[in-house]
């Protein structure tokens, strides 16, 4: 089948030919200022307490995480994914020791930082130029849309401007920014997801991944749903949405994720989604059938 957007998987080869590259989810042991009481202490509603994290090895250190990946994949080359929480709420100097442990395995060749974009203060940013400069580096941001009222539902916490500052000092550093999308938000129409699929097309991170809003245990999300609060996408609601987006995304931009689930320990709802390679190929194959690829629909617009 014909991959017809720009994916991660593209993008690791082009960026280390010759290898096999994996991610190693690791909890390196941060706290999330949107949990913990310095902004808030109910985090974002769809927050399970992995802060999105592994939940299988959230004791280990770094380096036990590490080390069990790598020697269960012996032969790959891979990237340290820092996932759990807020992974630049620390002082520089917790976050320079932990982010260094990577330098000691000859087979990691980058390091992924997921994190808030409220939540890299201003003596953050040279440690993160020092890190890009040893190895390739990409930092996450969480933003999940662009539109006010659907932060205010998610109990964000931060705004889009909030967002935007952050996005361009990271860049101005020269640090490949990930943004993450959610998808299914309640409230937002077809035509407010497209306004922030457009937004990113204005902004040109490095790749966006989207996600789904589904349903974890033990969050606030969880409380909603089982109250009838908010609906959530069908699988073929979900699979038009973001094949509709990606006719829009620029090309240029990487897309990491199609879809998101979870470990089957905490997730809740949609059962559909638990099988996020049938949901792939499903995306994979309407992109087929309507001969689109990404930022086709964008190019149109732009040429009527």
């Amino acid at each position: 089948m014909q991959i017809r957007y720009n994916s991660f998987n593209s993008f690791l080869k082009r960026k280390f030919p010759g290898y096999k590259v994996r991610k190693i989810p690791i909890n390196a042991g941060f706290s999330c200022p949107n949990k913990n009481g310095d902004i808030s202490d109910e985090g974002c509603i769809f927050c399970d307490r992995y802060g999105s994290g592994p939940i299988k090895t959230f004791t280990q250190s770094i380096r036990q995480q590490i080390e069990m990946f790598t020697s269960a994949n012996k032969g790959k080359k891979f990237i340290a994914y820092y996932q759990a929480h807020s992974n630049t709420y620390a002082s520089p100097e917790e976050l320079e020791e932990k982010y260094n442990i990577i330098f000691e395995y000859n087979n990691i060749v980058g390091l992924f930082i997921g994190t808030r974009p409220d939540s890299i203060e201003v003596d953050v940013y040279p440690v993160l130029e020092k890190i890009s400069r040893k190895t390739y580096l990409s930092v996450e941001l969480g933003l999940q849309s662009i539109h006010e009222k659907s932060l205010d539902l998610l109990n964000r916490n931060h705004s889009y401007e909030v967002f935007l500052e952050t996005f361009e000092k990271l860049r101005s550093s020269g640090i490949d920014v990930i943004v993450h999308l959610i998808i299914g938000i309640p409230g937002e129409t077809k035509k407010d997801m497209q306004k922030t699929i457009q937004e990113m097309n204005r902004i040109k991170p490095a790749g966006v991944k989207f996600h789904l809003l589904h349903v974890l245990k033990d969050t606030k999300l969880f409380d909603m749903y089982k109250n009838g609060e908010i609906k959530l996408m069908e699988k073929k609601e979900y699979i038009k949405a973001i094949v509709d987006l990606i006719g829009e995304l620029d090309k240029d931009i990487v897309v990491h994720r199609l879809t998101g689930d979870r470990d089957i320990e905490i997730f809740h709802a949609p059962e559909w989604a638990l099988d996020s390679k049938r949901v792939i190929s499903a995306i994979q194959k309407k992109m087929d059938d309507l001969n689109l690829n990404q930022g086709q629909k964008s190019r149109i617009a732009s040429n009527s």
